[in-house]
């Protein structure tokens, strides 16, 4: 019997050694994964996705606030091109932008102007195979005259691998009621190694009727159009921008001039 009591005894021992055994390199090896997955940057922090000068992303940023700042020279309208813009969620789908934006009423001066907007996203591509966001916005940059001018704008994208797809639906009105346009802007971007994206960013913008009195004298835009490539390095937080092409406004005559902007967006 005593001889039967040690063996259980030692059987024990040994399944208890065994079983600590396996175990003892669980921890370690999940310690060492978690820090191999942040080294491989696997798991990284919310990046800016508002990467274009003219087209806006169908997403919102992960951050809670975004900022993003863009300078440089419209050849077209004869002026310096400056935005600045504040961008901070208030839900999951809901965020609030605020910020300036250079005139281009009138020619050879910088005059900042504010504009606000809301953005909400109603689909996003891991649940409905594509991106969308609505946004309302009133912006003094244009219309000053008239008192602003009101926008809403849908935007649509999808992601195919590296390589990023975006469309933008935008129509707007003057508080007048008497100006009405409407504006496509499209781009689409491919990351060509980590971090370093390329690709081509434009706009077409159209009169679709106005009943002002003034707007003749006024020599305002029947139609704008802006095209170029653009170049983003995007690392962590933050992301650098660069945007060139060529600009197209008509009037009364048709303008043409170079397009270059410098841009830079961090989020918090």
């Amino acid at each position: 019997m005593m001889r039967g009591h040690r063996m259980d005894r030692r059987e024990r021992c040994v399944l208890v050694a065994a079983a600590l055994l396996l175990l003892a390199p669980v921890a370690p090896a999940e310690e060492t994964g978690v820090r191999d997955v942040e080294k491989a940057g696997v798991a990284v922090e919310p990046a800016p996705v508002n990467l274009m000068a003219v087209t806006s992303p169908a997403r919102l940023s992960g951050a809670a606030v975004t900022a993003t700042t863009w300078a440089g020279y419209d050849g077209a309208n004869g002026v310096p091109s400056v935005a600045a813009s504040v961008e901070a969620r208030l839900f999951r789908r809901l965020a609030l932008a605020v910020g300036v934006e250079s005139s281009s009423d009138e020619d050879g001066e910088l005059n900042l102007r504010p504009q606000v907007a809301l953005r909400l996203q109603f689909l996003d591509q891991s649940s409905n195979g594509i991106d969308a966001t609505a946004s309302a916005s009133y912006r003094q940059d244009r219309f000053e005259v008239d008192g602003g001018f009101f926008q809403g704008t849908v935007a649509l994208g999808r992601s195919f691998d590296r390589l990023q797809l975006v469309l933008n639906l935008t129509f707007g009105i003057d508080p007048e009621g008497d100006d009405l346009e409407g504006e496509v802007r499209a781009a689409g971007l491919v990351e060509v190694s980590p971090g370093i994206h390329l690709g081509v960013d434009g706009r077409y913008r159209h009169d679709l009727g106005s009943t002002d009195p003034n707007r003749a004298e006024r020599d305002r835009p029947s139609a704008e159009a802006l095209g170029g490539a653009t170049a983003a390095y995007v690392h962590g937080r933050w992301a650098v921008m660069l945007e060139a092409g060529l600009a197209l406004v008509t009037t009364t005559t048709t303008r043409t001039g170079p397009v270059a902007l410098a841009g830079y967006s961090a989020t918090f």
